[in-house]
């Protein structure tokens, strides 16, 4: 599947995929304060960058760690001149060269200070894979180092090698930090049955080395709830509770169980009991409206309004009680909370996008515009500026908005790669892809590297059909950044759709998956072409996998196809039809179904 330009703050690309629906707002909102999650999604990154003790973004050492100073080596006179080749690269911003000369006399010396300045730079460059092969040399090198050991759990754990992961988690765990015990079963999501049983037998054995370790026993209890074992899951987080009654995490984790597994009244009675031991928690309060939200709203407004009135300088729950409002089809109290924000320097720009999406829902389009135009925090006015450029053109207006735009890549020409993205989906909607190549070939004319334009180019190119132009562009990325997983995979899966090279398909799809191997849109792509190489059994198991991450229309129609193509023909047509259901425009299921002759 190739992926999709959406642009950020950052001009990244990634995928459009979810509903603009509000009740998921409310839901995301106040389930941003809970953790942890039971269900958490498997596509981890490496991330090092956060503020905790066992970060290494800084290149600092763990703060349970003894400091190191790491001793002068007579390095050979090739590593002395990479090490300062990387050094200088560096100092220039050309990190790409720096990290490519760490990492090599990385692997060459063992060297842990010279690993220890590769993860720093691979970190700062977010590379997730070089992260993960430095993370497992590094603890080699230094298995006693707490800030290798963390790595190395990472590492592996991103790799979907759980036992190991474990190992380094067990490790962790023996000097006082047991939080990786709860973290790994978060990357487990497309394990199967039988090793994620393997993984919960090492769980039962290291029980035996840490007995009523909450830390364990809250790690262990997820799996079982992965594994369906409902009953063992609480069983087994109620001897935290009974022990710990005041424990949150584990008070979070057995109700977000029970009410997964359907046992609604169960779940608000564990959470109000986790209450009585901890009246101030505003997690278990959160999550309590959470689950109430779902079923009665008007309870749900009670209990969020008295948060909001406990701490009235907190503006999030202000947030989330709008929300809630406007999710009970109650506009007014959430126009005033949103008027109130806008005083606030810090709110003004949520509460005029919150404003203005009203006011874009009730067809008051100029105050919309209003509104939309005083947006300037950074993602919001980003998707600000594509709701007014979207306006004016649904009033034939545009050409104001190409002006717009236009003047908005005079004003902030260092992102004006992301104006010309804008504009150029506006011209595809509007007067159709040729015009949003003659755009892009005028953006690229005034910046010829630009990877996102490139990019747009290139998935234009394909929808006109010209294939050679599109594998140029997509090759141009590659060749500047090697580790472009977007690219890799959308070139792969071009040739695996246009052509028959599936060979070369193949081997650029699992690059593209060694760079991101959870991500659902390169699984569907290696699906894809493991189907078209007639690897049915293979081709499978990674469109379910996608499937089951990210419900799309076009990777249902792919796993409908493989489906129809092996005799589960009422299994395709049921994917197909909840597809539809969900999507009754899509053009590429629809157009799957045409080519097969199905109807549903």
């Amino acid at each position: 599947m190739v992926d999709k330009p959406q642009f950020t703050a950052k001009q990244g690309l990634a995928r459009p995929r979810l509903k603009t629906l509000l009740a998921t707002g409310v839901l995301l909102l106040l389930t941003a304060c809970v953790s942890p999650q039971l269900s958490q999604s498997a596509s981890h990154s490496v991330d090092i960058a956060d503020s905790s003790a066992d970060s290494t973004t800084n290149s600092t050492a763990d703060a349970s760690s003894p400091k190191r100073d790491y001793p002068v080596r007579p390095f050979p006179t090739q590593t002395f001149y990479d090490l300062l080749v990387a050094e200088v690269a560096g100092t220039r911003g050309e990190l790409a060269l720096a990290l490519d000369n760490y990492r090599d006399q990385a692997r060459i010396t063992r060297d842990p200070g010279v690993i220890a300045r590769a993860v720093s730079t691979a970190s700062y460059q977010k590379n997730n894979e070089a992260l993960q092969e430095l993370g497992v040399l590094w603890a080699e090198v230094e298995p006693d180092s707490l800030q290798a050991r963390n790595m190395a759990f990472y590492a592996q754990a991103q790799q979907s090698h759980f036992g190991l992961a474990f190992e380094h988690a067990q490790y962790l765990l023996s000097h006082n930090n047991g939080k990786y015990m709860v973290l790994l079963p978060s990357y487990t999501a497309e394990l199967d049955e039988e090793h994620r049983l393997l993984l919960l037998q090492q769980y039962i054995a290291g029980e035996q080395s840490h007995p009523g370790n909450r830390d364990l026993l809250l790690g262990k209890t997820l799996l079982l709830a992965q594994l369906a074992r409902i009953d063992a899951a609480l069983n087994t987080v109620h001897r935290i509770l009974n022990e710990y009654p005041d424990d949150q995490p584990a008070r979070l984790v057995a109700a977000q169980i029970q009410h997964k597994d359907g046992r609604y009244k169960a779940a608000v009675a564990e959470l109000e009991k986790g209450l009585k031991h901890s009246p101030k928690s505003q997690q278990l309060q959160l999550q309590l409206i959470r689950f109430v939200a779902t079923n009665y709203l008007p309870l749900a407004i009670e209990k969020m309004t008295a948060l909001a009135e406990q701490e009235p300088a907190n503006d999030k729950f202000k947030l989330a009680l709008a929300l809630l409002h406007r999710e009970n089809r109650d506009p007014e109290p959430a126009k005033a909370i949103y008027s109130e924000l806008i005083s606030n320097d810090q709110m003004n720009s949520q509460a005029h996008f919150q404003l203005a999406t009203m006011a874009e829902q009730s067809k008051e389009l100029d105050a919309a515009l209003q509104h939309y135009r005083k947006v300037s925090n950074n993602d919001l006015f980003l998707r600000a500026t594509v709701r007014i450029t979207q306006i004016l053109a649904g009033r034939d207006q545009l050409n104001d908005a190409r002006l717009y735009l236009h003047k908005l890549r005079l004003d902030y020409p260092n992102h004006a790669s992301t104006f010309y993205q804008i504009e150029s989906q506006l011209l595809i909607q509007q007067q159709g892809h040729q015009s949003a190549q003659a755009l892009l070939d005028e953006g690229l004319a005034e910046d010829p590297d630009n990877i996102e334009l490139l990019y747009s180019r290139s998935l234009v190119h394909e929808k006109l059909g010209n294939l050679a132009a599109t594998e140029k562009d997509l090759r141009a990325i590659i060749e500047h950044d090697t580790n472009n997983a977007s690219a890799l995979n959308a070139l792969g899966y071009t040739l695996a759709n246009r052509t028959d090279r599936y060979d070369e398909a193949l081997e650029l799809i699992q690059r593209a998956l060694a760079i991101k191997p959870n991500d659902p849109a390169i699984r569907d792509s290696l699906g894809w072409v493991l189907y078209k190489r007639g690897e049915y059994n293979e081709a499978l198991g990674h469109l379910r996998a996608a499937m089951n991450t990210m419900p799309d229309p076009e990777v249902a129609a792919h796993l409908g196809e493989v489906l129809w193509a092996t005799g589960e023909e009422e299994e395709a047509r049921s994917i197909w039809q909840d597809a539809i259901d969900d999507n009754p425009s899509s053009e590429f299921l629809l157009n799957t179904l045409k080519r097969l002759n199905v109807q549903l």
